[in-house]
């Protein structure tokens, strides 16, 4: 490229923020669009981002488009607002959570029109994506990950193409996300049935500490239900289920079996309906001890 390519970035919340914040800092001329986070998008303009009052104002001067958005509904309506006004040879680089069966469909229709995409999902956490420290993965062609690794090292400082076509990072996200969103049910019914018995939670936490299963996403977890803090793991109850949900139509596609996920599919799905959606991820603890408390 002889020229830094401008960036239009669609999704400024928990994660989007700081991987906007380091696009721009990082030498990228940043478009920007409002949804929810107005205090994300001041921050990113102070920092010498250009608010635009929609997509298609965004997509009408950007060279490539980062998605950082919900899901795959929210996905096809940013592509549908993107695609009026966009830029001949626009790629957009989707690094939402999205279904592995709308991402392959969206780059063959877009290819129609002039328009490359592919996936680069995320893993880790708010706090990585602000210093610039998150783990992505792409699928696509190898040369057309490369061309924008540049980009998506303002922050990632991990990248692995993952050898697939269009939509096989969001297969391997969703599969990703059930082992984080897994031990999160496993977690949550030990520390459930630890206070069902009067034990201590944190002599729990000491023990799986001292054990073969201590690990980052336990220790985590754990800030919750022993100390009452939940921001170990910013990620809701509702996004869980939405990602799960998207799991399970994936091994249905596949036809394989899920036995694992269906049980915590429905923690999650109980966590909703109980009008927990908008916690974070550890206080799936309290869906386990509300159900344990019920006669």
């Amino acid at each position: 490229m002889t020229k830094t390519p401008v960036v239009g970035f669609i999704g400024v919340g928990l994660m989007g923020w700081g991987m906007a914040k380091n696009a721009v800092e990082k030498g990228y001329p940043l478009r920007v669009v409002a949804h929810r986070r107005r205090e994300a998008v001041d921050d990113l303009v102070g920092r010498g981002a250009v608010e635009c009052a929609s997509i298609a104002e965004l997509a009408a001067g950007s060279d490539v488009i980062v998605m950082c958005v919900t899901g795959a509904p929210e996905v096809e309506a940013a592509v549908a607002a993107i695609v009026p006004t966009s830029r001949p040879g626009l790629t957009i680089i989707d690094c939402s959570t999205s279904e592995p069966d709308v991402t392959e469909r969206l780059a063959a229709d877009l290819a129609t029109r002039g328009i490359t995409l592919f996936d680069a999902p995320l893993s880790r956490t708010p706090a990585h994506a602000w210093a610039g420290e998150l783990t992505t993965y792409c699928g696509g062609p190898a040369d057309l990950i490369e061309i924008w690794r540049p980009l998506l090292a303002t922050w990632a400082n991990v990248i692995i193409p993952v050898g697939g076509p269009v939509g096989s990072a969001h297969a391997i996200k969703l599969i990703n996300n059930l082992v984080a969103l897994g031990y999160a049910a496993i977690w949550s019914e030990c520390y459930g049935l630890v206070r069902k018995i009067g034990a201590d939670p944190a002599v729990f936490r000491e023990v799986v500490t001292n054990s073969g299963m201590n690990c980052g996403n336990f220790q985590n977890f754990s800030k919750y239900p022993v100390e009452g803090d939940p921001n170990g793991h910013k990620f809701t109850l509702e996004n869980g289920l939405k990602d799960l949900t998207y799991y399970n139509r994936l091994a249905a596609r596949w036809g394989t079996s899920t036995l694992m996920s269906d049980g915590a599919l429905e923690t999650l799905r109980q966590a909703v309906l109980m009008g927990y959606g908008q916690r974070f991820m550890p206080e799936m603890s309290d869906v386990i001890v509300a159900l344990n408390d019920k006669d």
